[in-house]
């Protein structure tokens, strides 16, 4: 007689057990920055985060990997799909573009599952207490994240708290990765408090430990803005054209300059020390079209102001292609250029294209239709910008979503970030309003102010501690000028990187090898 079939559980229960990690992954995707003009937009703010987890760390089983992932994954997917949603728009939001999106939300989805899987060990080894290291793990499974040519640390719990540099002056030391920790922090104090089973004596003490938990970062964060700011300003003109494709078709060129032109001479009356031109605002080879570097040159000699414009670029010997910046000086004939270092996966160009010859082969727009890279290749060097005020590194684009390499600009003298970006592919959507975000926290790692200029929005300055003035609207025509203070040569995470990240990882490790040993003895 054969042993009778095992009895699944109702549907209803499935979706019971699933609630938690699917509230988990709404209410971290509030915790970020939407459309002002979004139906829902009063249901989204950055204090979402500190509670977000709360439910994910509440239905946790200990000692589980398998589960604890599987549950982490599905918090994580939610939680990347509803806040990157906007990537589906991208090039027209056509099937290959919609199919790309929920892969990269499944595959950002498996660091949050390796979060949860690992806290399951933890759990089982330490119970309830063992919380007090998903702070570490957080904080680990984000630096992983941020690696490769896969890296995608857009979404870091730390940049939701960028709107609050009341709070979050000690990334500084920390970057964000430090930032996120005490996000999850909180969540794991919240979490010890609402556990079932732990002594009161604990319970108190993990709400004495929330409060010390924002007040610390508070009062730090006060004194740091009380400091008088850097006496040396520099005058910057950001310029904000809104042209999108239409740029690259019939006139567009010429369109592009009288735009672009009318809107310097407009932004040249309030007396900027340097303009800036979004990326790829010229759709010309600069250096292989000599008419269009001497208009450029023509506009700068008249208004006697240096600038900085985005345009692509082409090496005459390789053919290889470049997403590009140039800075003209008045009367100097040499031109000062950077290529974009760090490329869009898929976007700019196919990863490890050059580890997998196989992958050079593939026409990814023959094969999905509205989805082909447009196979740039990276730039080799880091330029420094010699302005006569103040030096200067550009961040084109994506560039701004990784610390490592911002940091690098400012450990290798730039006292000034300008990031220059087309967000344009993103529409009416959050994308613009997140990737305006990151440098917030950008310039407070590196106590440098930023200049922002975007061929549709969002266009900004952002002092050095993270304090954001004039930023404009999408898809309007604007020319903002702004005086920053200097940089004085960057922080402590300027000259020593992720160490945070990199402690937090470790420790993580060692903590997970013991538990692992304790489960083989038991």
């Amino acid at each position: 007689m054969s042993p009778p079939a095992p009895v699944s559980a109702p549907a209803g229960h499935q979706l019971h057990r699933c609630t938690p990690f699917l509230l988990a992954g709404l209410l971290l995707a509030l915790a970020f920055p939407c459309h002002p003009r979004h139906p829902l937009a009063l249901l989204f703010d950055a204090s979402w985060a500190c509670v977000a987890l709360i439910p994910l760390l509440l239905a946790l089983r200990a000692g589980s990997f398998k589960e604890g992932f599987r549950y982490g994954w599905a918090c994580g997917f939610i939680f990347n799909l509803l806040a990157l949603y906007w990537v589906a728009h991208t090039q027209g939001g056509g099937a290959a573009v919609v199919a790309g999106t929920l892969f990269m939300a499944a595959y950002l989805g498996l660091f949050v599952g390796l979060f949860a899987g690992c806290l399951s060990l933890l759990l089982r080894r330490w119970g309830p207490l063992a919380g007090l290291l998903a702070p570490l793990l957080w904080a680990g499974q984000e630096y992983l994240l941020s690696l490769g040519e896969l890296g995608f640390p857009w979404l870091l719990l730390g940049h939701s708290q960028a709107v609050y540099p009341h709070l979050i002056q000690y990334a500084a030391y920390t970057g964000v990765y430090g930032v996120s920790a005490w996000v999850v922090l909180v969540n794991v104090l919240g979490y010890l408090v609402l556990s079932v089973g732990l002594k009161p004596g604990l319970r108190l003490g993990a709400v004495g430990a929330l409060l010390v938990g924002f007040f610390v970062p508070w009062y730090y964060s006060a004194g740091v803005l009380a400091a008088p700011p850097p006496a040396e300003e520099v005058r910057v003109g950001v310029i904000q054209p809104n042209l999108g494709m239409e740029k690259w078709g019939l006139d567009g060129l010429e369109l592009s300059f009288c735009t672009l032109e009318r809107l310097s001479r407009q932004a040249a009356a309030a007396q900027p020390e340097l303009l800036v031109w979004p990326e790829t605002s010229l759709p010309c080879y600069l250096t292989m079209r000599p008419q269009c570097r001497e208009r450029v040159e023509r506009l700068v000699a008249e208004l006697q102001v240096p600038l900085l414009t985005g345009a692509p670029e082409q090496d005459s010997l390789t053919k290889e292609q470049y997403n590009a910046a140039f800075f003209f000086l008045p009367g100097q004939a040499q031109l000062q250029s950077c290529a974009k270092m760090h490329l869009v996966p898929f976007g700019e160009r196919t990863p490890f294209r050059d580890a997998i010859p196989l992958l050079r082969d593939i026409d990814w727009a023959v094969l999905t239709g509205d989805l082909g890279p447009a196979e740039f290749s990276p730039g080799r060097e880091r330029t420094l910008f010699a302005h006569p005020r103040a030096p200067f590194g550009v961040l084109i684009c994506f560039e701004s979503v990784f610390p490592d390499l911002v940091r690098r600009h400012v450990q290798g003298g730039a006292r000034l970030l300008v990031n220059i970006t087309n967000d344009s592919w993103f529409g009416q959507t959050a994308g613009p309003y997140q990737h305006a975000q990151l440098a917030v926290m950008r310039a407070v790692e590196n106590r440098t102010p930023v200049a922002r200029s975007a061929t549709t929005g969002v266009s900004l300055f952002v002092d050095p501690f993270g304090r954001v003035s004039q930023a404009t609207a999408l898809f309007t025509e604007e020319a903002r000028v702004g005086a920053l203070p200097i940089g004085r040569g960057g922080t402590f995470y300027t000259r020593h990187g992720d160490l945070f990240a990199q402690l937090a990882l470790l420790v993580s490790a060692l903590f997970l090898l013991e538990a692992a040993r304790a489960a083989s003895r038991g």
